[in-house]
């Protein structure tokens, strides 16, 4: 099992890192064209290409399990997420819990970015704004090193919030292989 960071409680501070001044406009500019150039998101030979934005899980503990309704409970820490919890109906497999083997990750849509095809200021807006907004992702673990993934939680939402844009914009922009 990975350890867990030490938590940090919230406060006022990080919830005002969201509205902080705008990013350096060539780093918006750099992850505006990775996002861009992503393919849109098919189905070839059983498998999905997901474009995606994806936050590496750093760590996994298992905090709480019901034996009576199979439920586990995890918290999970994810570069550049706030951590969170989530309840799966079955327990992670070892493997799982390694150093690197699950993303949580950010489904992409190039309709997210609006009509625009360059960087104005009103698509800067709607880019800060998305990236900054909690989102609903996915729990995936890598099977190969050949990009390709299995999703984890398959009935499981999980709500997952940026720390803040400067994390975000560390972030990987790719196209995933689900199978």
């Amino acid at each position: 099992m990975l350890p867990l960071p030490p938590s940090q409680p919230y406060s006022e501070e990080q919830s005002s890192t969201m509205s902080q001044p705008p990013v350096s406009p060539s780093v918006l500019q750099k992850l505006y064209r990775s996002l861009t150039k992503l393919p849109l998101p098919q189905f070839i030979n059983r498998r999905l290409t997901l474009p995606s934005i994806t936050y590496r899980v750093t760590a996994v503990q298992l905090t709480g399990e019901d034996p009576s309704a199979p439920s586990y409970t995890y918290k999970i820490q994810a570069s550049g997420l706030r951590p969170l919890e989530i309840a799966l109906p079955n327990k992670l497999e070892d493997e799982a819990m390694e150093q690197g083997a699950l993303q949580l990750v950010r489904p992409w849509h190039t309709k997210l970015l609006g009509p625009s095809a360059k960087l104005d200021a009103t698509t800067e807006r709607l880019l800060h704004f998305t990236m900054g907004s909690p989102f609903n992702a996915l729990l995936l673990r890598q099977l190969l090193p050949h990009n390709e993934y299995k999703r984890t939680a398959t009935s499981t939402l999980i709500s997952a919030q940026p720390v803040d844009l400067g994390n975000v914009l560390k972030c990987k922009v790719r196209a995933l292989n689900v199978v």
